[in-house]
């Protein structure tokens, strides 16, 4: 990064004056600042860019920006004189040359010099362009420029006292609309993190352990009072996440206070001796209790607030058991502060579990990084070994459903979501109702429980990217014909909405080709098309995202374009060593979901052909000649001998199942394909739609026949 630290230094001075000010660039040029990557960096100036360009062309051009490259914005801004020259020039070359980051190819590190020193000359003569339309109106910037001479005299709305005061009362008016909304629609807003003040500068929560009170009326026990602290400190220094003061430390502390360790402490002195320390924290505790039954009461106090953070206790025989009675109360207080560590630590995402141990939550944070890659086998491995530890975390056993879900083991995963069902009472009330839907679509199948139970998750309003990508799921995976596929892409927005507040987009492959499909299904293309473009630019050349793009180009008949896409398609599944005739039953499916359908049955021929003994493309290729009226019988008889083999797989059972039932209804055998359809529907991992309905309209052709 040498050869480009100082324009890194230049852009940290432009990031003090914008804080607070230009929210999206903010959160880019921080970005941009804290790398040492050079893709990284291309890829944030390049981003830095758009936000400047976007802004002015609806201020300047009047219109909004929607998929316009930047390129053609930039060109305008240029033949109408919007911007100087000199500006144009360095836009032209930023958005030129940052393009090597947002789809890396070969380049040279020295190249991303001039990227920085052409944002730094946009951003300036940014914050000048914005200060004149009255943006930006004092503070740093204001002094800043008025040391270089701009004109801070020119007329504006606001420069007279009535004015002004009418301003003062607007904002006022405003600020107290933005109050009680937070108030009564985000009341957590007003929570302060208990943590925030308990850490040291590596975010490890500090700690002070004082001794225990003895409250037994026994003076034999007085010496347990620095017995379990000593017992504590020790046991709570093993933690790597915990900063302890020794005990040493403490008795010197105590001293220096004319305490002596072994009496009673008051919570002014603990208090005091904490500061003394500064330990952010401080525990401090009651021994209770008869002989052959003690109680010792635990509370962990935030040393500047008084605030008593948590409590707990447990209950024993110190005498006869005092070993195991001292390693429970040290495991609940270790277990209790590395959790909250933790949390601090990983993605917003992962904060609403509850597990009993620590070592359970790091298995389980494990788990879901896992799922985010893909990587669902190992994601699977980490959850089962975070059950192992805690069997009653309940989070665990529903993300190992949807890592079955999301691998399309649908069988493993109804299996798991019945376990996370059984112990939903560990769930937070909102998080139940979720767990509720996956339960309905498993095993009741009722289309209209499962609508209603999506709306009301909705209503539930809960923080979680995986909420709504799963509600976005569900309902972009109804029938179109039920108009659900607003609500998706709704879920799906609120998705990306708090990825965005939480700054930047979700690394999540599988939330990009859902997005996208749900737009497709819609006709709304140039959506679609944005969504695989910020998902490219997360993972570039990515053959699932390049598969949707193919399916796109195809459906709007860019004949070309798709041609080059499917030429790239068919490059990535060679790369990623996948045999022939995979590849040839994507290629199927392409056409399949483009409604090409002579095209995608000819590639599904030539997978079977490769593979004869692969079920999965029986499926799809019996299907289409079946439901299509093509080659009935060719259909029915590669479905009959598919059906010998009797697949394990329920899903793709019902499948064939299925096919062969609407097969016996194009061949006028009503009551055998009632029969085999009602079979496959029940056979059906999930609800259904299609074979619901072709069930109904079986049943009608029965009826006419009998009138």
């Amino acid at each position: 990064m040498q050869i480009w630290s100082a324009e890194i230094k230049e852009l940290e001075s432009l990031y003090t004056l914008i804080k607070g000010r230009f929210p999206e660039l903010e959160k880019d040029l921080e970005h941009l600042i804290k790398t040492d990557d050079e893709n990284v960096a291309l890829l944030y100036s390049r981003r830095c860019l758009e936000i400047i360009v976007t802004d002015l062309c609806i201020n300047e051009l009047k219109r909004p920006r929607q998929t316009e490259p930047l390129k053609g914005i930039i060109d305008k801004l240029n033949r109408e004189e919007k911007c100087p020259s000199h500006i144009i020039a360095s836009m032209q070359s930023l958005n030129s040359l940052s393009s090597f980051g947002t789809h890396p190819k070969e380049y040279d590190p020295r190249q991303v010099r001039p990227v920085l020193i052409s944002l730094t000359t946009v951003i300036e003569w940014y914050l000048k362009y914005k200060y004149k339309k009255n943006e930006v109106i004092d503070g740093k910037i204001k002094r800043k420029y008025e040391r270089e001479g701009l004109d801070l005299k020119e007329k504006t709305v606001w420069n007279t006292k009535s004015n002004r005061k009418l301003l003062m009362i607007v904002l006022g008016l405003f600020l107290t609309a933005i109050v009680f909304i937070l108030i009564y629609f985000q009341p957590d807003f007003f929570r302060k993190d208990k943590f925030e003040t308990v850490r040291d500068s590596d975010g490890r929560i500090s700690i002070a352990v004082m001794p225990f009170n003895n409250l037994t009326g026994d003076s034999i026990m007085n010496f347990w009072q620095s017995g379990i602290s000593e017992f504590l400190i020790n046991a709570l220094g093993t933690s790597n996440d915990l900063s302890v003061m020794t005990s040493q430390v403490m008795t010197e502390v105590f001293e220096s206070i004319e305490q002596i360790q072994t009496a009673s402490v008051l919570p002014s002195l603990a208090k005091e001796a904490a500061n003394k320390v500064k330990a952010g924290m401080y525990i401090t505790g009651n021994l209770l209790g008869s002989e052959g039954d003690n109680n010792i009461m635990v509370n962990l106090i935030n040393t500047k607030t008084g605030e008593v953070i948590w409590s707990s206790k447990v209950q024993g025989n110190l005498e006869t058991s005092y070993r195991n009675l001292l390693d429970s109360l040290s495991n609940l207080v270790k277990n209790y502060l590395e959790i909250r560590v933790l949390e601090q630590k990983t993605g917003h995402d992962f904060q609403n579990a509850f597990p009993k141990s620590a070592l359970a939550y790091r298995f389980y944070i494990e788990g879901m990084n896992s799922i985010l890659r893909r990587d669902y086998d190992l994601a699977i491995q980490s959850l089962k070994k975070a059950l192992d530890i805690d069997s009653t975390f309940t989070f665990a056993y529903f993300y190992l459903a949807w890592a079955y879900n999301y691998s399309y083991q649908d069988d493993l995963a109804k299996i798991w979501t019945k376990k996370a069902y059984s112990v939903k009472d560990k769930l937070p009330v909102q998080y139940q109702l979720w767990l509720e839907l996956w339960k309905i679509s498993f095993f009741d199948k009722d289309l209209m429980q499962i609508i209603q139970c999506c709306e009301s998750l909705e209503r539930a309003n809960i923080k979680s990217r995986f909420l709504w990508f799963d509600l976005g799921v569900t309902y972009a995976l109804l029938p179109l014909e039920l108009k659900k596929t607003e609500k998706a892409i709704k879920a799906f927005k609120n998705a990306m909405e708090i990825s965005l507040d939480w700054g930047g987009y979700w690394k999540y492959l599988d939330f990009y080709t859902y997005f996208g499909r749900a737009y497709h299904d819609i006709g709304k293309h140039k959506e679609e098309k944005e969504i695989y473009k910020i998902g490219l630019s997360i993972y570039p050349d990515n053959q699932f995202i390049i598969f949707r793009q193919a399916i796109c180009a195809l459906s709007q008949g860019n004949t070309t374009e798709a041609s080059q896409l499917i030429t790239k398609y068919k490059t990535c599944i060679k790369e990623s060593g996948d045999s022939e005739s995979v590849l040839e039953f994507y290629l199927g499916r392409i056409y399949q979901e483009a409604h090409l359908v002579d095209q995608s049955i000819e590639h599904f021929q030539n997978a079977h052909n490769l593979d004869p003994q692969n079920l999965n493309y029986i499926r799809y290729l019996a299907w289409l000649l079946i439901d299509n009226d093509i080659n009935i019988s060719k259909g029915m008889e590669l479905v009959d001998n598919a059906l010998k083999y009797k697949p394990d797989n329920n899903q793709l059972y019902a499948h064939l199942l299925h096919a062969q039932g609407w097969g016996y209804y194009k061949q006028g055998r009503y009551q055998e394909a009632l029969r085999t359809l009602e079979i496959a529907n029940e056979k059906f991992v999930f609800y259904d739609y299609e074979t619901s309905q072709n069930i109904l309209t079986v049943k009608q052709a029965i009826e006419n026949q009998n009138k």
